[in-house]
Formats: structure tokens, C-alpha cells, sequence
């Protein structure tokens, strides 16, 4: 009955933290199918071309401290707020740099201050994620996250007629400024005996945290990157919907597999093997399952088309996700993350350099191109190289 019990209450907080998480793709798919039915799908092109490079900033500037502050939490208990507080006054330094680099940078001409506004709203917002996980206050992190839609959507209904980028911009930060007072309010009784210093080499310590992250990020979103590029602001926001459902289908395989993750370290090769053979099977029915609903939502709801050749490319993508996360837990079992960033980098860098060309003449068959062949080629690589070492083993 115990053990019953347990693994209850186990599964309900990984569906809290679960739906927690999900609702901030939720928010963007939901504001964008009320900008692109109410208003224009441009207006939703613009946004979304600020959208990826302030999220492209907010990585820079996260500088791996949420993977960071898990393990040092771990490690001293006692001291999580002054070492949250220390963290955080570290990354500040890293603003100077990425403030300049929005007042100079062409895409934000004209609404640099407001891009500063939003990047460092969510900068001190999204750092109170580690306390959400760390002290698993999920539900706190569900009734906030669902104030912020409710929030967000009426405002935008409210000034739907006059709404434009700047007028979007502005609804964002306060909704985002909503967000970082209701976790300030709730947290800062923690922090009546933290005291203000700024240790730089706070910075040094997360840069092996830092790295494989940024490289997995950018391997993951090269294409929505040229995207900004190549395509007009109506295609523009035709595909970051479309990849914010592949978004969608890489979180829900993550959630899906974390009561697995535990037992997972603890297992012999020949379990890890099987379990990782079954899995990648049950990708190819997840991404059919993820595939039809993508087009149902897409087509019915949004208004969408997109060719039979794109959604199969969306669930060639889907396809290995399962398998991907079970490997990248299989390098960590090992102590092996050099090697993923090591391998990841190279097949970023592949991605760079083909997917210019490949963008440039194909569009987004291109990007999504890409983005699936990308994702295989980690898998490929990672599985090859594990392959190898076991039977060294």
C-alpha cells in the first residue's frame, strides 16, 4: 500500500511540474491563434522574429545556471538562497553585453528599449525556475502560469483594434512583470538574511553547464535562426507555429519519460539496450499521433496549409526524440557529457554551414529539412559511439 502510494504521489507531481512547463508553450500557441485569427498573421511574423532572438539573449544570459544551481542546492542545502542571490548578481554582468547588443543590432531599431524591457523582466523571472523545481512548488508555478494567459489573451482582446508591435511589446512586459512579482512575492521571505555581493567566477563554474545546452539549443533552432532571415513575416509566423508543436512533442516525450530516468542510472547495459529499442519503436507511433494532431490544429483551427512532404518531415523528427533522451541519460550515467557537446557542435556546425544553402532554396522544406536531419544525426552518432564502448566493456 506504501509502495502504492509513493509512486501516486510520485506521478502527481510529475504531472504538476509536467503541466507547469507545458503551459508556457501553451501561452504562445494560444496568443498566437488569437493574433492570427483576430488581427494578422504579419503582426504574429513580426513578434515572433523578436521572439526567437530575445529567447536566443535569455539563453546567453540563463548562462546554464538552473543546471548549476541543482547540483550546488544539493550540495549545500543551506545556503541555496545566498548562492541563488550570488548567481544571479553574477549573470547581471552578463546584461551589459547583451543590452548593447540589442541597441545595435538592425532587427530591434526602433524598439531597443522595449526589447530591454522584456529581456530583463524575463531574465529576473525565468531565475526563480530553479526554486520552482528545487522546492517543487508546482502548483504555485500552475496558478501564476494561468493568471499570465488569462492575463495576456484579455489584454490583447482589449486592444485588438489598435494593437500593433510596439502595443504587443508593451502587453508582454507587464504581463511578464506580473509573472516576476507574484514569485518575488511568494520567495522573498527566503531572503531576509542574503547579503549583495557579485563573485564573477560564479560564471566560470556554470560555463560546463553553460555550453552543452547552448549547442543542444541552437542544434534544435538553426532553422527557426535563418528563418528570421530568409522568410517574410507571414511564413515567418506560419513556421514558428508549426515548430512550437514540435516544441510541444519534445516536452511531452521529456515528461513522459522522467519516472524511468531514476531507475534508469541503476541499470545494467543489456536493460538500458532493451529499453531504449522499445522506446524508439513507440517514437514512430508518438510522432504519427503528434503528427495528426498538428495537422488537425493547424488546418481546422489556424487556417494553415502545409504540404504532406512538411508533416512528414515534422514527424521524422518527432520520431527519435524518446530515443535521444534515453541516450543523452546514458552519457550521463557514464560521465560522458563532453562527448555530447563535442558531438553536438559538429553537426551544429554541419547545420550552419548546408543550412544556409539548403534554407536559402528550398524555404522551409529546407528548414524543416534540417531540423529533422539534425536531429537524426546526434541520435545516429550518439547511439554509434555508445555502441562502441559497450563493447569495449
Amino acid at each position: 500500500m506504501n509502495w502504492k502510494n509513493k509512486n501516486i504521489s510520485r506521478l502527481i507531481t510529475i504531472s504538476q511540474n509536467s503541466i507547469g512547463q507545458i503551459l508556457g508553450v501553451f501561452s504562445i500557441l494560444l496568443l498566437s491563434l488569437v493574433i492570427v485569427n483576430y488581427h494578422s498573421v504579419e503582426l504574429w511574423g513580426a513578434y515572433a522574429e523578436l521572439l526567437i532572438w530575445s529567447n536566443f539573449i535569455l539563453l546567453f544570459l540563463g548562462f546554464g545556471h538552473y543546471n548549476e544551481l541543482l547540483r550546488s542546492f544539493s550540495d549545500s542545502p543551506s545556503t541555496i538562497d545566498q548562492q541563488w542571490m550570488d548567481n544571479l548578481l553574477a549573470r547581471s554582468i552578463l546584461l551589459v553585453p547583451s543590452l548593447v547588443f540589442i541597441y545595435f543590432i538592425p532587427l530591434f531599431r526602433g524598439m531597443e528599449y522595449l526589447i530591454m524591457g522584456y529581456v530583463f523582466v524575463q531574465f529576473l523571472s525565468q531565475s526563480f525556475k530553479v526554486f520552482i523545481m528545487y522546492h517543487r512548488k508546482f502548483v504555485l508555478q500552475i496558478w501564476i502560469e494561468g493568471l499570465f494567459i488569462l492575463g495576456l489573451v484579455t489584454a490583447v482582446f482589449l486592444f485588438l483594434d489598435s494593437l500593433n508591435i510596439r502595443s504587443l511589446l508593451i502587453i508582454m512586459i507587464i504581463a511578464h512583470s506580473f509573472k516576476l512579482l507574484c514569485y518575488g512575492i511568494y520567495f522573498a521571505k527566503d531572503f531576509k538574511k542574503v547579503t549583495v555581493r557579485i563573485k564573477p567566477k560564479i560564471l566560470v563554474y556554470s560555463i560546463p553547464f553553460f555550453i552543452p545546452m547552448a549547442v543542444g539549443t541552437v542544434r534544435v533552432k538553426i532553422d527557426a535562426y535563418y528563418g528570421t532571415y530568409f522568410f517574410d513575416l507571414a511564413d515567418l509566423s506560419k513556421y514558428q507555429i508549426f515548430i512550437s508543436f514540435l516544441a510541444l512533442a519534445q516536452m511531452v516525450s521529456s515528461f513522459a519519460l522522467t519516472p524511468y530516468i531514476k531507475n534508469f542510472y541503476r541499470a545494467k547495459d543489456t536493460m538500458i539496450v532493451g529499453l531504449q529499442t522499445r522506446f524508439f519503436l513507440f517514437g514512430w507511433v508518438f510522432a504519427l499521433a503528434m503528427g495528426l494532431i498538428m495537422f488537425a490544429v493547424i488546418s481546422m483551427i489556424y487556417g494553415f496549409s502545409f504540404t504532406p512532404f512538411q508533416y512528414l518531415l515534422g514527424v521524422l523528427f518527432m520520431v527519435p526524440l524518446y530515443l535521444h533522451i534515453l541516450l543523452v541519460s546514458e552519457y550521463y550515467k557514464k560521465k560522458k557529457q563532453t562527448k555530447i557537446a563535442l558531438f553536438a557542435s559538429v553537426v551544429v556546425l554541419l547545420q550552419i554551414v548546408f543550412g544556409y544553402f539548403i534554407i536559402l532554396y528550398w524555404a522551409i522544406d529546407g528548414a524543416l529539412l534540417i531540423k529533422a536531419l539534425g536531429q537524426w544525426a546526434i541520435v545516429i552518432v550518439l547511439w554509434l559511439w555508445i555502441r562502441k564502448t559497450r563493447n569495449r566493456e
